[in-house]
This record gives C-alpha cells, structure tokens and sequence, in this order.
C-alpha cells in the first residue's frame, strides 16, 4: 500500500475513532449526566448536525480553492479544542442542557469544514505510480477509507463502552491525542498548489456554481435526493430512538455501546466484503436494494425485538448502511467533476447530515408523543414508499462504472 495512502487511511481513522467515542459519549451525558428526556435529546444530537446547513457548503468550497488537506488539518484542531473546553468544564462546573448545546454546535461547525476537504483526499491517494486513478481504484480507495471509518469508529464505542469504569475525563482525553495525531497525519498529505491567475470567486458564487453541477447531472440530482432521505428518516431516527431502546431496555451505557458495536460491525462486515468483490458495475441499483432492506428491517425492529435480536438487527442495519454510503460516496467521487468535487461531496453531505439534524428532530418530537417503536414503524413505510419513487425515476438504476482513468 503507498505511503500516501496509508497516511490518508490512519488520519481518517483517527478522526472516526474520535468520532465513534462522540457517538456513544454526547447521549449518554445527556442521558445519565444531565439527565435529559427524549425531546431535548433530540435537540442535544440535532446541535451536532445543525451546522452543516450552514456550513458546509462552504467547507466544500473552502476545500476547492485551498489545499484538502490543509483545512482538514486545521478542522481537527478545532475538534481538539472542542473537547479540550468540555474537559475543562466538566472539571470544575456541573455539565447542564446550554453547555452541551454550545458543545455540540462547535463540534458540527469543525465537522463541516473536515467532511469535505478530507473526503477530497480520496482522489489525491487513489492514484497510481503515473498519477492516475482508474474509476476501480476510486472504488477500491472508497472501500478503504469506509473501512477505516468504521474500524475507527468500532475502536470508539469500544471505549466508550468503559465509560462506567474509566469516567467521562479519561475518554475526552483520548479524543483530544486522537484528533491531534489526525490532524498531523493529514497536514502531511499537502500538495504545492498553483497560483490561480484569475481573481477568486466569492464563497456564495463558488457554492452556486457547485449547486448548478450537481443539479445538472441527472445521477446526482437523484442521489442528492435519496440522500437527503436517508438522513432525515434513518440516521434522524437511529441518533434517537437507538439510546431511548437502550434506556427502555435498562442494560445501561454498555448495552448502548454494544448496540453501536453491532452496528459497526454490520458496517466493518459490509465494507470488507466490497473491499473482496469490488462495488460492481451497477452501483445504483445496490442503492436501491439498500433502501428497500432498510424498510425491512426498521419495521422489524418496530415490532419490539429481545435484547439479542435487537443486536442482530442492528448488525443488519449496519451492514445495509455501509453497502448504500459505499456505493453513493463512490458514485459523487467519480461523477464530479475534479474542479467542483469538494462542493459536490459538500453538496451530497449537506443533503444526508443536515437532513439528519431536523430528523433528529423529529424523531425526538414523535418519540415524546407516542412512542420509540412507532417512530421506526414510521420510517420503515416512509422507505418502502421511498424506495416505489426511485426505482420509478430510474437514473440511478443507469449507472455503469468501467476501469477508465479518471
């Protein structure tokens, strides 16, 4: 594996390991330290997501006109001092809702700028010895870094899941040393850029112009659709109604970590095995199958599984959600044109987290009303429906990838 590559690979799963320890740690703060019902649950992991709707197109199109890898570095070092304050207040206050809002707000912000400009890297640690990249390799590189993304994540619920022995001090001090060797790892990936002759554009006019690509490809369009989708039904719902079934089930913060294991491990599974037989020719129609197993399995778990079945599902609902971000994230990664690709990718993520924070919303607001199970019923009839609109559209079922040089 070249060096660049597995510089690329160890800074991303860094950056996910912090992440996956977020994931566990932010509710259950919420939950057991604050002691927070469900709808300001909703509201502490929408402040996480919120953000992209403002930023992140234009992390997408900072990453376009300054070197990737410079501004995931510097995003990571926002994330640092993100939980360096929270490990400093922790330390002397009483954790409250406001702080954990403000918390969480900063975190999205220095997500937005990282998730552009660091998946931007994926063309840069595909290519070959001539400095090309073949549409396989782009497809082969998305698999790896999806992998590292969910090893690293797996690595952080895993710790997480000591948050009864270790306390919440030592883990937020793993995720600072986490997110700073990241950021070094990244930093290392510049590339001498050269001197634009024309004037710069204006951040709104770059993040129109992105706009206007990707509304011009029928693909993306549809993707960016069904992306926006996803987030607002699956990933709005899994945030919150995930930790509620925990509580409910009164297993504590190990079995929501076991729960997020299982996940991640559907996800490790999925990803390896693309890794094995590559992401086929058809990657859009694997999109839709995705969708549909989706709705198959939030209705199943609506219908109130046993403690271990409901391990099982969320084994399967990981490894559906890995299949479909593989095939989606490698389709923007071949389809965009180089010079837009950052805002394209900013465009696709925007759609899927910002979609994801008013999901959360929503989740928070239906669990509060009625009730976990019948916001997963919910979304498994919204997804079948979903799943009748696309496969009726038929862009996405069009795409062919071929071994060309990208």
């Amino acid at each position: 594996m070249p060096t660049q590559l597995q510089r690329f690979l160890l800074g991303y799963s860094g950056t996910s390991l912090a992440t996956g320890l977020q994931v566990i740690l932010l509710p259950w703060i919420a939950l057991m330290i604050v002691d927070l019902p469900a709808l300001q649950l909703g509201w502490i992991q929408a402040s996480v997501l919120l953000p992209n709707l403002v930023f992140l197109l234009f992390g997408g199109a900072l990453a376009d006109r300054r070197d990737p890898a410079l501004v995931s570095a510097l995003a990571c070092l926002g994330l640092a001092l993100c939980h360096t304050a929270l490990l400093l207040y922790f330390t002397f206050h009483v954790l409250n809702l406001s702080t954990l809002m403000v918390y969480g707000i900063c975190l999205g912000v220095c997500s937005a700028f990282l998730q552009p400009a660091r998946d931007n890297l994926v063309q840069r640690s595909a290519r070959n010895r001539k400095g090309q990249a073949t549409e396989r390799g782009v497809q082969k590189t998305v698999t790896w870094m999806m992998l590292a993304q969910y090893g690293g994540q797996a690595v952080g619920m895993l710790l997480a899941s000591r948050f009864d022995q270790w306390g919440l001090q030592h883990l937020l001090g793993v995720q600072i040393a986490v997110v700073l060797v990241a950021s070094l790892l990244l930093f290392s990936l510049r590339q001498p850029q050269e001197r634009q002759k024309a004037p710069e554009k204006r951040p709104h006019t770059l993040i129109l112009d992105g706009l206007s690509q990707a509304w011009k490809h029928p693909v993306l369009r549809e993707l960016t659709a069904l992306m926006a989708f996803n987030g607002f039904v699956h990933i709005g719902v899994f945030l919150v109604v995930l930790p509620l079934l925990a509580e409910d089930y009164g297993r504590g913060a190990g079995y929501y970590a076991t729960l997020q294991l299982a996940f991640i491990a559907g996800t490790v599974i999925a990803t390896v095995t693309m890794l094995r037989r590559g992401q086929g020719q058809e990657p859009g129609r694997g999109i839709l199958m995705c969708l549909l197993y989706s709705a198959a399995l939030l209705i199943a778990i609506s219908l109130g599984p046993t403690k271990f079945g409901l391990i099982l599902l969320c084994l399967c609902w990981g490894a559906v959600a890995a299949a479909s971000a593989g095939l989606g994230r490698g389709i923007v990664q071949l389809l965009a044109p180089a010079d837009y690709r950052s805002r394209i990718i900013s465009i696709y993520q925007f759609a899927l987290f910002g979609s994801a924070a008013l999901g959360a919303l929503a989740a928070g607001v239906l669990s509060e009303v009625a009730a976990p199970l019948t916001t997963l019923l919910w979304a498994g009839i919204l997804s079948l429906l979903a799943f009748a609109l696309v496969a009726l559209s038929g862009a996405l079922r069009q795409v062919k990838i071929s071994d060309s040089e990208v």
